[in-house]
């Protein structure tokens, strides 16, 4: 009985483990950063598809970070202009994924790639949108 009590106790450990941070941001977690950093900036895409394609651990003397490179589908539900070149929607286009401006018709449907970046906290990954996962 005591070895199955202490069975029990090592896998919730470790299920508690790899729900704190102990694994690399996913595709979940990228998509759910992308669809707040998207709402935050008031673009009113919805994101249809999102892909991690790559990632890298980060290590420097006062972090531990992770880069997340995605591919990702986004729907215009009405027309959209992103403005690239005034300096206030900058961030807007560098989560779409744009380095000019363009216009997109209600419907449309833009393919982006892009870069999310993590930092390591003591309640798992921090996102770029501030949330913790």
């Amino acid at each position: 009985m005591r070895g199955l009590l202490l069975a029990v106790a090592a896998a919730a450990t470790i299920a508690l483990g790899a729900c704190s941070g102990g694994r690399q941001p996913n595709d979940a977690i990228g998509a759910k950063v992308l669809r707040n950093l998207l709402s935050s900036q008031g673009v009113g895409a919805k994101l249809i598809s999102f892909k991690k394609v790559d990632g890298r651990d980060v290590k420097t003397p006062s972090a531990e970070a992770y880069e997340l490179w995605y591919e990702a589908e986004l729907q215009f539900p009405e027309d959209y202009d992103a403005r690239c070149a005034d300096e206030k929607q900058r961030g807007r286009c560098a989560y779409l994924g744009l380095l000019q401006d363009q216009s997109f018709k209600k419907g449309e449907v833009l393919r982006s790639e892009g870069t999310l970046h993590f930092v390591r906290s003591d309640k798992g990954w921090v996102g770029e949108d501030q949330n913790a996962y």
